[in-house]
């Protein structure tokens, strides 16, 4: 029997865009989920020690540590993290893909639509990613 996930779980939004990482925030808490932000992927690591997240999802291109760094750095601290990689940037492919290939779980295009980010969130808690 499958277990449904806490609408409760805790999720980690990585986003230098202050606008996309409002608008992720406010669906994943509409749906349930603690949700706590960061504006790069420095800001990510700190924010993540001493604390745990179900999810983490990350923006690819960012200043100070990209997604691609942020990606190696949670894998490498922390091999059974799971990551859902977004970009929205004109080679999001080849971003996307190289998340994949580090460890993301699960990979979105900006926009994200709100039915698809709560359903990926929710596959991937589950395992099903």
């Amino acid at each position: 029997m499958t277990t449904i996930p806490s609408p409760s779980a805790a999720i980690l939004v990585v986003d230098d865009d202050e606008v996309m990482r409002d608008l992720l925030r406010r669906v994943l808490e509409r749906s349930g989920y603690e949700v706590v932000t960061a504006t790069d992927g420095r800001d990510g690591v700190e924010r993540l020690r001493g604390r745990a997240v179900d999810v983490t999802i990350t923006d690819m291109v960012m200043p100070v540590m990209d997604g691609i760094e942020l990606i190696q750095t949670l894998v490498a601290e922390q091999p059974s993290i799971r990551i859902i990689a977004v970009s929205g940037v004109d080679d999001w492919d080849n971003y996307l893909k190289t998340a994949r290939s580090l460890g993301a779980k699960a990979v979105l295009r900006k926009p994200v639509g709100s039915a698809e980010l709560v359903s990926t969130v929710k596959r991937v808690l589950m395992g099903e990613c």
